[in-house]
């Protein structure tokens, strides 16, 4: 199952980012993305401090979902959501502060590896949002965070555990990318044909993902479905790379619809998705010149995050 927050069963849903087909995807045993992973399995913390990490949310004003589809050993593009605990619905406030403190439980339940305080970014404005920040974690196994929200009437602090597995499905940075052929603008008579986006830029579909990555220049390869996507966040986010990339003219931007078109009752994963190992949609990897993986955001990516990675290669 796809690393969640574990608390008792409790599975809760925020349906902004929807994954992939289970069965078109071997490599990812995932039932939903945002669902919370009912595995109880006692620790060593058990009837410790570390206990506490599993306590279900009860009585709180507001808990955290985590988002991102693979924590992994490493650096990490860490997404959490906000739930009611009133009625489990999103809440999504830039006037809400969140602040985490992780525990390695493994190790100790008492002393925090790590205190985060993270940003939050619009998904779609001004209805839902998340939190994002960069999180290191330096072994595999169990943690635990404490997350702390101050904001707009709200003031609560839980616990809840989550599981740090050694890779992740997807590249990773200082990895080098599978160079698949995916198709261009010179293998159709028109972009609707490998395109979902309303208003496709010529340039993404220029080259391929294989050709991007022999130019010898930086490259952006972004995975999403705008027409497609149940979520609505791969137009959103298909659309912050076309404005970010006016600003990087010798750069190869490519974009890759993650199903095959034209989609059927069963969407069929392009083999680009599979080779890449993609558990979600959408996806944007930077490639820096030398053809590794320099950063990648799974989901919406804020224009000023994209730009700082593509300034720094």
């Amino acid at each position: 199952m796809l690393p969640a927050w574990d608390n008792g069963g409790i599975a809760s849903t925020l349906d902004w980012m929807k994954p992939l087909p289970v069965r078109a995807l071997a490599l990812i045993a995932a039932v939903a993305l945002l669902g919370a992973c009912t595995d109880n399995a006692p620790n060593e913390n058990a009837g410790s401090p570390g206990a506490s990490f599993n306590e279900d949310f009860t009585d709180v004003e507001a808990y955290p979902v985590f988002v991102s589809s693979e924590i992994v050993v490493g650096r990490n593009r860490l997404l959490v959501g906000l739930l009611s605990g009133e009625n489990d619905a999103p809440i999504a406030s830039p006037d809400i502060d969140m602040a985490i403190s992780f525990f390695d439980l493994e190790k100790s339940a008492r002393t925090p590896v790590a205190i985060e305080r993270m940003d939050f970014v619009w998904t779609q404005k001004p209805r839902a949002g998340l939190y994002v920040e960069e999180v290191t974690f330096d072994s595999a196994g169990r943690w635990g965070a404490e997350v702390s929200l101050n904001g707009e009437g709200v003031d609560e602090t839980v616990r809840a555990n989550f599981d740090v597995t050694e890779q992740a499905s997807t590249p990773a940075v200082g990895e080098r990318p599978p160079a698949v052929d995916t198709p261009t603008a010179s293998d159709v008579k028109r972009l609707g044909a490998i395109s979902t986006d309303s208003h496709p830029d010529p340039r993404f579909y220029r080259m391929s993902i294989a050709e991007a990555l022999r130019s010898g220049r930086p490259s952006v390869i972004t995975f999403a479905t705008p027409k497609f996507c149940e979520s609505a966040t791969c137009g959103p986010t298909l659309d912050i790379v076309k404005r970010v990339s006016d600003g990087f003219p010798d750069m190869s931007f490519v974009h890759v619809e993650p199903y095959k078109l034209p989609i059927r009752a069963e969407r069929k994963v392009v083999p680009a998705a599979l080779r890449w190992g993609l558990p979600t949609e959408p996806w944007v990897f930077v490639v820096g010149s030398d053809g590794r993986v320099a950063a990648k955001f799974e989901g919406i990516v804020g224009a000023p995050e994209l730009r700082r990675a593509l300034n720094e290669l």
